[in-house]
């Protein structure tokens, strides 16, 4: 039954608002973590914390070394050409490579807190330790995701991801918070730890079903140097998004090693910057039908599904701005008085996020065509000036100065690559 699904081309319709719906479930429930842990933990505690996520979500970007994005062209195109072997081999290769990697990774990171700690005499954050201890388990349920959606189970993956995981995460802190054990950064990173175990045990059932029966059976065929020379501009790109998007913690608790500003750039840049899970929410829905239609050198289709995603992204953008702009205040009341004071900075992460999210599909097409080092070497050219900016503003103004350091690249970068992408396309 399922393991014989084919992708489905047809265009007119708009699932990807459900994959909306779970990113809103995600923010709601995630929101209400953070709301936790902000009323829970000390200043120092909550900065820490926010700090082991920052990082690790950078790391695990890096660990999938963009075999999961690029899973979601390639799994389409060998189902829908029926290469078995292929498939397996990409399957079982993808597997490994993450695995290892992110085994690697967490040992590299560790041993470079401790010289770090021990060479500027600074606290050491053991939070950032345990929950990197949680990378391979992190990097594969991210593979997962993506390759389930690859086989159109974009909605369950979505599920499990957006809505089981934060589900699980927000009723152990709230088990913990009535226990005798009082919450800290070290318990709280176990509990998401623990709550990322359980979604891999889950995506990984859901992964066996999805595979086709032909697979099992299949002798795999490894092309792993083509893979990789064709994920890596992948993941560098989203690797430089997503510093992009969390570095601004580190710079903060860099600048401030006390934790006040930290705590408050991370409520901050986690309220506005949901609006981009609008957009990479959609990507899952629109990337396999996208790279089939560009394989099938479908113009008429590729322009309708990408006017049909503007639409539904931009309203929705909508929806959810105007309430962030006249209500940010409230929201961040919940958080505590103190991070009343992040409102500015909300709304001009939120500017950024939102041209983010409207065009978030554009670098994925223009590096499906072939505009890897455009692409690259654009995200590159942001990311180099939001780190400086972040710096250099940071100093000088603290989380607004970040936030600037953000809004400004990121919105440059995705008009550019939108503008190029509308040269191109009247071209193809």
């Amino acid at each position: 039954m399922l393991k014989n699904y084919r992708i489905n081309l047809h265009i007119k319709n708009f699932r990807s608002l459900s994959l909306v719906l779970f990113a809103l479930a995600n923010y709601a429930i995630m929101y209400v973590a953070h709301i936790l842990l902000a009323r829970s933990l000390t200043v120092d505690d909550f900065g820490d914390y926010s700090v082991a996520i920052s990082i690790v979500t950078i790391l695990s970007t890096l660990a999938t070394l963009g075999l999961e994005k690029y899973a979601l062209r390639v799994v389409a195109l060998f189902s829908d050409h029926k290469d078995w072997s292929a498939y397996r081999g990409y399957w079982l290769f993808s597997l490994r490579t993450i695995f290892c990697l992110s085994v690697l990774l967490a040992i590299l990171l560790g041993l470079g807190m401790e010289v770090v700690s021990v060479a500027r005499h600074m606290i050491y954050h053991f939070a950032i330790i345990i929950y990197a201890g949680f990378l391979p388990i992190i990097a594969t349920t991210l593979f997962l995701v993506e390759y389930i959606s690859a086989h159109g189970a974009y909605l369950l993956s979505m599920a499990i991801y957006r809505f089981f995981l934060p589900l699980v995460y927000v009723l152990i802190l709230f088990a913990i918070s009535l226990s005798t054990f009082a919450l800290s950064a070290k318990l709280a990173v176990l509990s998401f730890g623990f709550a990322w175990f359980l979604a891999l045990v889950l995506i990984w059932y859901a992964a066996q079903k999805y595979m086709p029966t032909e697979v099992s059976i299949a002798k795999p065929s490894w092309d792993g140097r083509v893979w990789l020379s064709r994920s890596i501009p992948l993941v560098v790109s989203s690797l430089l998004m997503t510093l992009m998007t969390s570095s601004g913690v580190v710079i903060m608790d860099l600048l401030d090693p006390t934790g006040k500003e930290v705590g408050s750039y991370s409520i901050a840049a986690q309220t506005g910057a949901f609006i981009s899970l609008v957009g990479t929410s959609t990507n899952r829905y629109y990337l396999p039908l996208m790279a089939v239609m560009l394989d099938n050198r479908d113009k008429a289709a590729i322009q309708r599904l990408l006017i049909q995603r503007t639409l539904v992204v931009g309203g929705l953008i909508l929806l959810i701005l105007i309430p962030l702009i006249f209500e940010g205040h409230r929201l961040l009341n919940l958080f505590g008085a103190y991070f009343e004071d992040g409102y500015d900075t909300v709304i001009i992460v939120a500017i950024g996020a939102s041209i983010s999210a409207l065009f978030a599909d554009i670098p994925y097409y223009l590096q499906f065509i072939g505009f890897n080092r455009v692409v690259v070497g654009a995200t590159l050219s942001a990311t180099l000036s939001m780190l400086a900016l972040g710096f250099l503003l940071g100093s000088k103004y603290g989380t607004i100065g970040v936030a600037f350091a953000y809004m400004i690249p990121v919105t440059l970068l995705f008009i550019s690559l939108r503008i190029f992408s509308g040269l191109h396309f009247r071209k193809l």
